[in-house]
């Protein structure tokens, strides 16, 4: 069995292993009882030395999954469309020549204000 990867972290693990059923992987070659489990619930953890090894999971909580991870095209593509509406307007371009017009120090400062996290009275 691979090891786990350095990607996934013991909280994910942890949370895994606190948050679905677990059987050991002697259970599951033994008896059946994880696939009934997967039935009802989606997915079980399997264990290797009381430790999560693996996931069990129905073929529809993967397909969700996988759905889940794919990006909507679509809504990306109207995103990029109305953000591209709003750099070719008036207002853009009137920005970009008062940008140019700053010297360096007000432009830095207009950069650092506008990467500032917006406040509760900004959001308005």
């Amino acid at each position: 069995m691979a090891a786990i990867s350095a990607t996934v972290g013991s909280s994910d693990i942890e949370r895994l292993a606190r948050d679905l059923p677990s059987f050991s992987a002697t259970k599951l070659a033994s008896g059946m009882q994880a696939v009934a489990t997967v039935m009802a619930r989606g997915a079980v953890v399997i264990t290797r030395h009381e430790k999560p090894a693996m996931v069990l999971m129905s073929v529809e909580r993967y397909l969700q999954m996988e759905q889940a991870s794919e990006p909507d095209l679509e809504a990306l593509t109207h995103r990029f469309d109305d953000m591209f509406a709003r750099m070719q307007g008036e207002a853009a371009a009137r920005a970009m020549d008062d940008a140019f017009a700053m010297d360096s120090s007000a432009l830095g400062e207009a950069a650092v204000a506008a990467a500032a996290p917006a406040t509760p009275a900004s959001r308005g």
